[in-house]
Protein backbone atom coordinates (compact mmCIF):
# COMPACT_ATOMS: atom_id res chain seq x y z
CA UNK A 1 0.00 0.00 0.00
CA UNK A 2 2.87 2.24 0.66
CA UNK A 3 5.45 1.11 -2.02
CA UNK A 4 5.23 4.80 -3.81
CA UNK A 5 6.84 6.04 -0.73
CA UNK A 6 10.70 5.33 -0.99
CA UNK A 7 11.01 6.65 -4.55
CA UNK A 8 9.35 9.43 -3.35
CA UNK A 9 11.46 9.88 -0.61
CA UNK A 10 15.09 9.54 -2.13
CA UNK A 11 13.81 12.19 -5.06
CA UNK A 12 13.01 14.45 -1.76
CA UNK A 13 16.16 14.14 -0.11
CA UNK A 14 18.39 14.61 -3.89
CA UNK A 15 16.10 17.26 -4.42
CA UNK A 16 17.30 19.05 -0.92
CA UNK A 17 20.79 17.94 -0.95
CA UNK A 18 21.04 20.16 -4.74
CA UNK A 19 19.55 23.06 -2.60
CA UNK A 20 21.96 22.40 0.26
CA UNK A 21 25.11 22.14 -1.97
CA UNK A 22 23.77 25.02 -3.70
CA UNK A 23 23.00 26.87 -0.99
CA UNK A 24 26.59 25.94 0.73
CA UNK A 25 28.08 27.00 -2.23
CA UNK A 26 26.50 30.52 -2.47
CA UNK A 27 27.81 31.23 0.87
CA UNK A 28 31.30 29.94 0.49
CA UNK A 29 31.75 31.99 -2.64
CA UNK A 30 30.51 35.36 -0.33
CA UNK A 31 32.75 34.40 2.06
CA UNK A 32 35.49 34.25 -0.45
CA UNK A 33 34.74 37.70 -1.74
CA UNK A 34 34.38 38.88 1.65
CA UNK A 35 37.93 37.74 2.52
CA UNK A 36 39.38 38.68 -0.57
CA UNK A 37 37.71 42.49 -0.03
CA UNK A 38 39.73 42.36 3.47
CA UNK A 39 42.97 41.91 2.07
CA UNK A 40 42.02 44.04 -0.84
CA UNK A 41 41.83 46.77 2.21
CA UNK A 42 44.44 45.80 4.27
CA UNK A 43 46.85 46.03 1.75
CA UNK A 44 45.77 49.06 0.40
CA UNK A 45 45.72 50.67 3.76
CA UNK A 46 48.98 49.26 4.47
CA UNK A 47 50.58 50.41 0.67
CA UNK A 48 49.41 53.76 1.71
CA UNK A 49 50.41 54.43 4.94
CA UNK A 50 53.64 53.31 3.24
CA UNK A 51 53.10 55.89 0.94
CA UNK A 52 52.58 58.56 2.93
CA UNK A 53 55.67 57.98 4.79
CA UNK A 54 58.00 57.88 2.29
CA UNK A 55 55.60 61.45 0.94
CA UNK A 56 56.31 62.44 4.48
CA UNK A 57 60.21 61.47 4.43
CA UNK A 58 61.01 62.60 1.18
CA UNK A 59 58.62 66.52 1.62
CA UNK A 60 61.08 68.95 2.18
CA UNK A 61 60.70 72.76 3.10
CA UNK A 62 62.60 76.20 3.26
CA UNK A 63 64.33 77.04 6.65
CA UNK A 64 66.44 80.70 7.46
CA UNK A 65 68.98 79.76 9.43
CA UNK A 66 70.97 81.29 12.51
CA UNK A 67 73.19 83.35 9.01
CA UNK A 68 70.59 84.22 7.42
CA UNK A 69 70.52 81.18 4.74
CA UNK A 70 68.01 79.14 3.02
CA UNK A 71 68.32 75.66 3.42
CA UNK A 72 65.98 73.49 1.65
CA UNK A 73 65.19 70.64 4.57
CA UNK A 74 63.27 67.56 4.93
CA UNK A 75 59.93 68.18 6.23
CA UNK A 76 60.04 65.89 8.86
CA UNK A 77 63.96 64.74 9.53
CA UNK A 78 64.83 61.60 10.59
CA UNK A 79 68.58 60.88 10.45
CA UNK A 80 70.29 63.83 12.20
CA UNK A 81 73.41 64.45 13.08
CA UNK A 82 74.23 67.18 15.87
CA UNK A 83 77.85 68.65 15.24
CA UNK A 84 78.60 71.12 18.63
CA UNK A 85 78.69 71.36 22.66
CA UNK A 86 74.68 70.74 23.29
CA UNK A 87 73.76 67.44 22.14
CA UNK A 88 71.16 68.09 25.04
CA UNK A 89 68.93 70.47 22.80
CA UNK A 90 68.05 67.52 20.98
CA UNK A 91 67.43 65.47 23.78
CA UNK A 92 65.40 67.82 26.02
CA UNK A 93 62.43 67.45 22.96
CA UNK A 94 62.94 63.13 22.67
CA UNK A 95 65.04 63.53 19.31
CA UNK A 96 67.90 61.11 19.82
CA UNK A 97 70.38 62.38 17.01
CA UNK A 98 72.06 59.55 15.24
CA UNK A 99 75.64 60.74 15.48
CA UNK A 100 77.09 64.08 17.64
CA UNK A 101 79.84 65.38 18.61
CA UNK A 102 80.77 62.98 22.23
CA UNK A 103 84.63 62.90 22.22
CA UNK A 104 85.07 66.23 24.01
CA UNK A 105 82.03 66.39 26.08
CA UNK A 106 80.83 62.82 26.37
CA UNK A 107 82.82 62.45 29.88
CA UNK A 108 82.12 66.25 30.90
CA UNK A 109 78.02 66.46 30.42
CA UNK A 110 75.58 66.22 33.36
CA UNK A 111 73.91 63.83 30.91
CA UNK A 112 75.75 60.85 30.29
CA UNK A 113 72.92 58.55 30.73
CA UNK A 114 71.21 59.33 27.50
CA UNK A 115 73.51 59.67 25.11
CA UNK A 116 73.76 55.70 24.63
CA UNK A 117 73.31 54.59 20.83
CA UNK A 118 74.56 58.38 19.84
CA UNK A 119 77.35 57.52 17.54
CA UNK A 120 80.57 59.89 18.01
CA UNK A 121 81.55 61.71 14.58
CA UNK A 122 84.40 63.95 16.83
CA UNK A 123 84.82 67.50 17.30
CA UNK A 124 86.48 68.56 14.51
CA UNK A 125 84.55 66.51 13.38
CA UNK A 126 85.28 63.72 10.69
CA UNK A 127 83.48 63.78 7.05
CA UNK A 128 83.70 60.46 6.58
CA UNK A 129 82.04 59.41 9.85
CA UNK A 130 79.22 61.51 9.62
CA UNK A 131 78.93 60.54 5.85
CA UNK A 132 78.66 56.82 7.09
CA UNK A 133 75.54 57.39 9.16
CA UNK A 134 74.06 58.51 5.71
CA UNK A 135 71.91 61.94 7.28
CA UNK A 136 69.29 63.67 6.00
CA UNK A 137 69.81 66.45 8.12
CA UNK A 138 72.64 67.93 10.25
CA UNK A 139 72.98 70.45 12.45
CA UNK A 140 75.78 72.69 12.95
CA UNK A 141 76.37 74.98 15.81
CA UNK A 142 79.56 76.45 15.19
CA UNK A 143 79.60 78.15 11.72
CA UNK A 144 82.71 79.46 11.85
CA UNK A 145 85.06 76.02 11.45
CA UNK A 146 86.65 74.56 8.24
CA UNK A 147 84.69 72.38 5.93
CA UNK A 148 81.37 73.77 6.10
CA UNK A 149 80.78 73.28 2.50
CA UNK A 150 81.75 69.78 2.64
CA UNK A 151 79.28 68.69 4.99
CA UNK A 152 76.13 70.26 2.89
CA UNK A 153 77.73 68.07 0.51
CA UNK A 154 76.75 65.13 2.88
CA UNK A 155 73.13 66.54 3.73
CA UNK A 156 71.32 69.62 4.32
CA UNK A 157 73.01 71.59 6.78
CA UNK A 158 71.81 74.45 8.83
CA UNK A 159 73.69 76.45 11.43
CA UNK A 160 72.12 77.00 14.95
CA UNK A 161 74.59 79.26 16.04
CA UNK A 162 76.89 82.05 15.24
CA UNK A 163 80.34 83.61 16.72
CA UNK A 164 78.23 85.40 19.30
CA UNK A 165 76.22 83.11 22.55
CA UNK A 166 73.06 81.91 21.57
CA UNK A 167 70.54 82.17 24.66
CA UNK A 168 69.31 78.91 25.09
CA UNK A 169 65.55 79.10 24.61
CA UNK A 170 66.56 81.23 21.31
CA UNK A 171 68.81 77.89 20.24
CA UNK A 172 65.69 75.42 21.21
CA UNK A 173 62.86 77.38 19.67
CA UNK A 174 64.91 77.21 16.67
CA UNK A 175 65.82 73.75 16.53
CA UNK A 176 62.21 72.91 17.32
CA UNK A 177 61.05 74.91 14.25
CA UNK A 178 63.84 73.29 11.91
CA UNK A 179 63.06 69.84 12.97
CA UNK A 180 59.60 69.96 12.87
CA UNK A 181 59.00 69.48 16.80
CA UNK A 182 57.25 73.08 18.02
CA UNK A 183 54.68 71.81 20.52
CA UNK A 184 57.84 69.60 22.36
CA UNK A 185 59.71 72.78 22.52
CA UNK A 186 56.53 74.46 24.36
CA UNK A 187 55.61 71.57 26.39
CA UNK A 188 59.24 71.35 27.62
CA UNK A 189 59.71 75.20 28.52
CA UNK A 190 56.27 75.19 30.03
CA UNK A 191 57.24 72.40 32.72
CA UNK A 192 60.53 74.53 32.98
CA UNK A 193 59.22 77.81 33.76
CA UNK A 194 57.47 76.74 36.03
CA UNK A 195 60.46 74.26 37.98
CA UNK A 196 62.76 77.88 37.72
CA UNK A 197 59.96 79.64 39.91
CA UNK A 198 60.15 76.77 42.41
CA UNK A 199 63.66 76.67 42.73
CA UNK A 200 64.36 80.78 42.80
CA UNK A 201 61.68 80.15 45.92
CA UNK A 202 63.63 77.21 47.56
CA UNK A 203 67.31 79.40 47.07
CA UNK A 204 68.13 80.26 50.71
CA UNK A 205 69.94 83.48 49.26
CA UNK A 206 69.73 87.09 50.77
CA UNK A 207 67.68 89.24 48.52
CA UNK A 208 70.62 91.52 47.91
CA UNK A 209 72.98 88.54 46.85
CA UNK A 210 75.01 89.69 44.09
CA UNK A 211 76.50 86.26 42.30
CA UNK A 212 79.23 85.08 40.24
CA UNK A 213 80.84 82.09 39.22
CA UNK A 214 84.58 80.63 38.82
CA UNK A 215 85.73 78.00 36.15
CA UNK A 216 89.25 76.28 37.13
CA UNK A 217 90.34 74.40 33.87
CA UNK A 218 93.69 73.29 33.85
CA UNK A 219 95.95 75.56 35.49
CA UNK A 220 93.60 78.25 34.16
CA UNK A 221 90.99 80.15 36.04
CA UNK A 222 88.14 82.02 33.89
CA UNK A 223 85.68 84.20 35.36
CA UNK A 224 82.22 83.63 33.24
CA UNK A 225 80.07 86.33 31.75
CA UNK A 226 77.47 85.29 29.55
CA UNK A 227 77.49 82.17 29.40
CA UNK A 228 77.76 78.25 31.25
CA UNK A 229 76.42 78.38 34.24
CA UNK A 230 75.70 81.75 34.51
CA UNK A 231 73.11 82.01 32.15
CA UNK A 232 70.71 79.96 34.20
CA UNK A 233 71.74 82.50 37.20
CA UNK A 234 71.06 85.45 35.38
CA UNK A 235 68.91 84.49 32.71
CA UNK A 236 66.69 81.91 34.33
CA UNK A 237 66.47 82.89 37.92
CA UNK A 238 67.07 86.00 37.82
CA UNK A 239 70.00 86.25 40.16
CA UNK A 240 72.33 89.51 40.21
CA UNK A 241 75.64 89.44 38.98
CA UNK A 242 78.56 91.43 40.62
CA UNK A 243 79.40 94.80 39.43
CA UNK A 244 82.24 93.94 36.99
CA UNK A 245 80.98 90.53 36.14
CA UNK A 246 77.73 92.79 34.99
CA UNK A 247 80.47 94.81 32.72
CA UNK A 248 81.48 91.71 30.84
CA UNK A 249 78.10 90.66 30.51
CA UNK A 250 77.55 94.02 28.99
CA UNK A 251 80.21 93.55 26.31
CA UNK A 252 79.05 90.41 25.37
CA UNK A 253 82.08 88.41 26.73
CA UNK A 254 81.45 84.67 27.45
CA UNK A 255 84.33 84.42 29.95
CA UNK A 256 88.20 85.90 30.63
CA UNK A 257 90.66 84.58 32.32
CA UNK A 258 91.79 85.71 35.49
CA UNK A 259 94.95 85.55 37.65
CA UNK A 260 94.92 84.81 41.68
CA UNK A 261 94.98 88.68 42.36
CA UNK A 262 92.27 89.57 40.14
CA UNK A 263 89.46 86.60 41.16
CA UNK A 264 88.54 89.03 43.69
CA UNK A 265 87.60 92.00 41.80
CA UNK A 266 84.89 89.44 40.20
CA UNK A 267 83.22 87.82 43.12
CA UNK A 268 79.82 88.68 45.02
CA UNK A 269 78.45 88.37 47.98
CA UNK A 270 78.42 84.58 46.88
CA UNK A 271 80.51 82.71 44.38
CA UNK A 272 79.80 79.03 42.09
CA UNK A 273 83.50 77.96 41.83
CA UNK A 274 83.45 75.10 38.69
CA UNK A 275 86.44 72.48 39.35
CA UNK A 276 86.83 68.87 38.05
CA UNK A 277 89.17 66.17 39.55
CA UNK A 278 91.87 66.09 36.75
CA UNK A 279 95.14 66.55 38.43
CA UNK A 280 96.05 69.60 36.74
CA UNK A 281 92.99 71.31 37.71
CA UNK A 282 93.41 70.10 41.62
CA UNK A 283 96.63 71.51 41.72
CA UNK A 284 95.08 75.08 40.37
CA UNK A 285 92.35 74.64 43.08
CA UNK A 286 94.81 73.78 45.91
CA UNK A 287 96.83 76.63 44.86
CA UNK A 288 94.05 79.43 44.92
CA UNK A 289 92.23 78.16 47.90
CA UNK A 290 95.46 78.41 50.06
CA UNK A 291 96.44 82.08 48.62
CA UNK A 292 96.09 85.16 50.83
CA UNK A 293 94.22 86.71 48.39
CA UNK A 294 91.51 84.41 48.51
CA UNK A 295 91.23 83.93 52.07
CA UNK A 296 90.66 87.89 52.67
CA UNK A 297 87.81 87.53 50.02
CA UNK A 298 84.27 87.91 51.55
CA UNK A 299 82.51 85.28 50.15
CA UNK A 300 85.09 83.09 51.12
CA UNK A 301 85.25 84.36 54.74
CA UNK A 302 81.67 84.41 55.30
CA UNK A 303 81.07 80.56 53.70
CA UNK A 304 79.51 81.94 50.79
CA UNK A 305 81.31 79.53 48.24
CA UNK A 306 79.39 76.71 46.40
CA UNK A 307 81.60 74.40 44.93
CA UNK A 308 79.77 72.28 41.53
CA UNK A 309 81.56 69.76 39.38
CA UNK A 310 82.29 71.83 35.80
CA UNK A 311 80.04 69.54 33.72
CA UNK A 312 77.24 71.66 35.40
CA UNK A 313 78.58 74.51 33.31
CA UNK A 314 76.61 73.65 30.39
CA UNK A 315 73.68 75.75 29.35
CA UNK A 316 71.85 73.21 27.67
CA UNK A 317 68.06 72.63 28.40
CA UNK A 318 68.73 69.11 30.14
CA UNK A 319 71.88 70.50 32.16
CA UNK A 320 70.43 73.81 32.77
CA UNK A 321 67.06 71.50 34.16
CA UNK A 322 68.97 68.74 36.16
CA UNK A 323 71.09 71.96 37.65
CA UNK A 324 68.13 73.79 39.39
CA UNK A 325 67.77 70.35 41.24
CA UNK A 326 71.91 70.77 42.33
CA UNK A 327 71.90 74.43 43.25
CA UNK A 328 69.18 73.93 45.48
CA UNK A 329 70.81 70.69 47.06
CA UNK A 330 74.58 72.78 47.52
CA UNK A 331 72.85 76.20 48.09
CA UNK A 332 71.00 75.01 50.97
CA UNK A 333 73.57 72.61 52.12
CA UNK A 334 75.81 75.35 52.43
CA UNK A 335 73.25 77.92 54.06
CA UNK A 336 71.36 75.52 56.00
Amino acid sequence: MFKWFKPFQLLLLLMMSVLLLSACGSISSSATKDSQASSQIAASQKNKAASDANTQASATRQYTDKTGRNVEVPAAPQRIVYIGSSPGDLLAIGVQPLGASLSVIASQVAYPDLLTGIEDVGYPYSLEKIAALNPDLILFDDWSMDQFEMLEKIAPTVIIGNDHPVDMMDRLHAIGTVLNQTSAVDKWMATYKQKVQTTRASLKLSDNATVSSLLLFGNTMYIMGNQGLNQTLYEQLNLKPNANVKKLINKNERFISVSNELVSDYVGTDLFLLTSTDSETIATQSTLLSSPVWKMIPAVKQGKVYVLDSKWNFDDPITSERLLDELVRIVNKTNG
